[in-house]
Order: C-alpha cells, then structure tokens, then sequence
C-alpha cells in the first residue's frame, strides 16, 4: 500500500505545475520518510549528556541505571566498573542514556563523560583523547584547573621518534635536493646519543607522571570536603572494538594516570572479546581473565529476562514485541514470529541488534507476504523460519534452504533434547 501511494505520489508531483512542484517534493519526502520508518527498526537520536531514559522503559533499563548511579555516588575511592555483554544487547544505548539520566534522573552533581573508544582507536596514546574529552564537559570555573591537566599531558604523550621521523623523511628529502647523506648522519648521531637520552627521558616521565596525577586529583577534590562518591565519572564505551593494543592501552592509562578519589570509570565492553585482546598481546599462555581483573574492579550485566519462572521473557522477545507494534508488522506474521523466537532463542543466543534485523528483513519482503490472504499459514511459517535462521544461525540456513538439515542440528537449533518416552499402546493410553 505504501508503494502504491509512492508511485501515484511520483507521477502527480511529475505532472504537476511548476508553482506546485515544491508542495509536491515535500509531500513525496514525507512518504519516503513514513516508508523507511516502517521499514527499517526505530533507532531515535540521543540527545548526549540532555535525554534520559524513554518511557515506558520497556526493558527496564532504569533499574539497573539507578543501582549503578547509587554505587557511584556512595564510593569515593577510584573505582572501574565493566557493562559486560555480547555485541549487539544494547550497552551503547544504555551508556548513552545513562550519562544524562545520572544528573537528570538521579540529581547526581558528578560531571560525566563519554568516550567512544573506537572512535578514537587510529591514535596510538588514548591519553590526549581522554584529556579533551574530559575538557569538553568541566565547567568553565575548573578551566584552569583542566589546563595544568593539559601541561603535564602534553609532558607525557608519546613523542614520534626522532630517528624514524629521519627515515621516514628520507626518501623525500632526497628526491628534492639530493642530501640523502645529510639525513644518515643524522640517522648516525641520533643513534649514538640515544642511550644517554634514554634515562633521562625517563626521570622526566617519572616527574610529568605525579605532576599528572596532582592535577587530575585537584580537579576531581569536590568544593565539599565532606562529600562522598563521585565528582567524575568518565564513561568509555565500544572498548572491545578497539585495536587490541589500543584497548589495553586505555587501560593501562586508566590504571596509572587516572585513579585519584572521586574520579570513576564506567567500560562498555564485551569481556570476553577483550580477553582474547589481553591473548592477542601477550600470547594464549596467560591467564586473561586475570589480567583484566587488575584494571575492572566489579562487573555488571543488563537483564536478559524478565518475570518469575513460569511466565519468564527474554529481552529479545520483549523488543520483538515492541518492534511488531511500532513497525506494523501483521498479526499474522507478528504473532508467529515472537512465537518461534521463543523457542529458538532457549538454546541460541539472539541480540537486540539481531532482532531488528530479522523485523526489517520481514518488512523489506515482498509486499505479497504481507497479505494474509496471499499465503497459507504453512507458507508463512516456512518464511518466518528462513528469516530467523539466515540472521540467527547462518551456518544452518543454506541446509533449510535445500532440505539437508540432519536431525541432530535441528533438535540443536530448537533446543529440542530428542530423549521422547517411547510410544504408549496399553488401553489406559488409547483410551484416556
């Protein structure tokens, strides 16, 4: 039906007078626009550090955002805090929403920030990047306070060395002029002087280091000496996407450079994902779990189900639920897709972004299958089984698709055991 009302739309705007074409350009925008929204699952704007939490909080992220907004605010040692989950269930939302409903919701007078780690995993020293970010969100009463930060940052971002910028220049400055040789002896005293360079760039280190920390104390020291909790919360979120070693990094800068009181770190991150980090740097001999214990003081989850044991959702079914409604999905299709993504998700995992994918994959299908009285119910189901398993196990869609699927993967993909009690004939069975 949108289609239709897309292409009447095309042709009216088409023959339409030259004074009409503008009122005709705005109306077919406005149908495109109803047409993606349909389409494709809502993902609304987030206004950082200004929009809370919706409502109805359909997924009861405000539980968990209240128990981590009272753990700040009561701990005034330096204290990281890991959101753990698998791609895909939601944690950028939650950090997003969080950072604001921290101070709006929950009348915290901690300054928050968020860093979006990925953003920011080209560079090859995360301290300059946290250093901005955390100077972009204090209030102009700390600006002098930010700019002794800013010195002694300076002291200790990575310098590119002075002998690799000499080789790196070397080609060019000898297509230009011809002093290659120039650039080799200095290649040459660069080398000679490096070793007694070293241990006094390192003594400096060592200075620029405390006069580091003293700044990012005095900044985070409240007004009110008798205040507890936290005056600075820096959330670092898409953590796990990062390079290994710029992940590792982060932490480590973290670890040395950050913790003073009242100043925490809130990690969005897959631990698992960056355990194999920790693996990628050090090799598979160490323990990582270990290892990432020295940084992430506690860890936390969102729910994944809701209710008692006997009528207990998951929140993949819950947004399921949500998206039927919200992208006018039929009833008929609707209905039976939350039913087999209840039975499919006991023994598969399926992430938010997961779900969405499947709800536009059934409304970018072909207009036909929307139609009930286009298809029989066997059909649909048929067509709600291929969507599913193409986005929550590829590996087995290809066997749907041509009928190879052995007995064995399918009571796997449905969580089925296949230990059935064996057929009842004795009369009290046949005739109950």
């Amino acid at each position: 039906m949108i289609f239709k009302r897309l292409l009447a739309s095309i042709l009216t705007t088409y023959f339409l007078p030259a004074s009409d074409v503008i009122d005709g350009c705005i109306h077919l925008a406005k149908i495109l626009m109803e047409i993606l929204l349909k389409l494709l699952p809502p993902e609304p704007k987030i206004d950082l550090y200004n929009e809370g939490f919706e409502t109805p909080d359909i997924l009861q992220r405000k539980k968990v955002s209240a128990a981590l907004s009272d753990l700040l605010g009561r701990i005034e040692d330096p204290i990281v805090v890991a959101l753990d989950g698998k791609w895909g269930t939601g944690k950028s939302y939650f950090l997003k929403r969080w950072v604001a409903a921290n101070n709006i919701e929950y009348g915290s007078s901690a300054t928050t920030v968020y860093f979006d780690a990925f953003a920011h995993d080209y560079h090859s020293d995360p301290l300059p990047a946290l250093v901005s970010a955390l100077a972009d969100r204090l209030p102009k009463e700390k600006l002098g306070q930010i700019q002794k930060v800013k010195t002694a940052a300076f002291k200790l971002a990575k310098p590119l060395a002075r002998i690799g910028l000499a080789v790196a220049t070397y080609g060019a400055t000898e297509a230009a002029s011809g002093i290659g040789d120039t650039v080799v002896e200095a290649v040459s005293k660069e080398a000679a002087s490096g070793m007694q360079a070293y241990w006094a760039q390192e003594k400096a280190r060592g200075i620029a280091i405390a006069e580091f920390r003293n700044a990012i104390e005095s900044l985070a020291t409240p007004k009110d000496s008798d205040s507890v909790g936290a005056s600075v919360i820096i959330v670092v979120d898409e953590l796990d996407r990062c390079r290994p070693d710029y992940a590792l990094e982060v932490l480590e800068v973290i670890k040395h450079f950050f913790s003073v009181p009242h100043l925490h770190f809130v990690l969005g991150v897959n631990l698992k994902a960056l355990e194999n980090s920790v693996r990628a740097r050090y090799g598979e001999h160490i323990d990582a779990h270990a290892y990432l214990k020295k940084f992430i003081h506690l860890s936390l989850k969102l729910p994944e189900n809701f209710g008692t044991d006997y009528d207990k959702k998951s929140a993949s079914l819950i947004y399921m639920g949500h998206l039927v409604s919200e992208m006018g999905i039929p009833e008929h299709i609707g209905g039976r897709l939350q039913n087999r993504l209840d039975i499919v998700s006991r023994s598969n995992d399926i992430s938010l972004r997961n779900i969405g994918k499947i709800a536009m994959s059934v409304n970018i299908s072909s207009g036909d299958v929307l139609e009930p009285k286009n298809f029989y119910a066997g059909w649909i189901e048929v067509f709600v089984d291929l969507i599913i398993s193409k986005i929550v196990r590829p590996d087995l869609y290809p066997k749907f698709l041509d009928a190879s699927i052995s007995k064995e993967e399918l009571l796997s993909y449905l969580g089925a055991t296949g230990n059935y009690p064996p057929p009842c004939h004795a009369p009290q069975c046949l005739n109950p």
